[in-house]
């Protein structure tokens, strides 16, 4: 598994055992449909081996936080950080993705992906949560099974639904107000 783009392109990443990665093929995606990271902030809920966020950060992403329970994830991405040696611009917060998103008061985020278990089902809960933590451009990136219909919810707009495998990538921003 490795990084895919950016000065960190070939990077190994190390993975947690029991952990479904976002394939190579398929961040590569996501970052094509998002476009140019540099300067933005990123945050990377159920993040197992923080994939999503590394990529973020090898594409001149400032910031990322990675949020995950499993204390396999907490080192593995601490690990990774630390091997790339940017431990400086990386967060690692051991909490449930729903709690965090519920209690974050800090700065909001230029793009958040959550990749949380196919057999998770609460989908509008954290599509719910996260409309408070995105900023007003703000993009949002659900993995979800290629055998869920992407959910929708009062105020993000699902403006791209892609498929990859049995995997599938829902994309949503903002609804404009008024």
């Amino acid at each position: 598994m490795q990084i895919t783009g950016g000065k960190f392109k070939g990077f190994k990443i190390k993975v947690p055992k029991d952990v479904r990665p976002t394939s190579a093929f398929n961040r590569k995606r996501i970052f094509d449909i998002i476009g140019d990271v540099e300067g933005l902030r990123v945050l990377d809920l159920f993040c197992g081996s923080g994939a999503l966020g590394l990529e973020a950060i090898s594409r001149g992403a400032e910031f990322c936080v990675f949020v995950d329970v499993r204390n396999e994830s907490f080192r593995v991405v601490n690990e990774n950080l630390r091997k790339l040696g940017v431990s400086n611009v990386g967060l690692f917060i051991k909490e449930d993705a729903l709690k965090f998103c519920r209690n974050w008061n800090g700065e909001k985020f230029d793009i958040i992906f959550a990749d949380p278990p196919y057999s998770w089902d609460r989908y509008v809960e954290i599509l719910e949560c996260v409309k408070s933590l995105l900023k007003e451009n703000g993009i949002f990136v659900l993995e979800i099974s290629s055998r869920v219909i992407p959910p929708e919810v009062e105020g993000l707009e699902l403006f791209k639904f892609v498929k990859g495998g049995d995997s599938a990538f829902a994309f949503y921003r903002l609804r404009p107000k008024g």
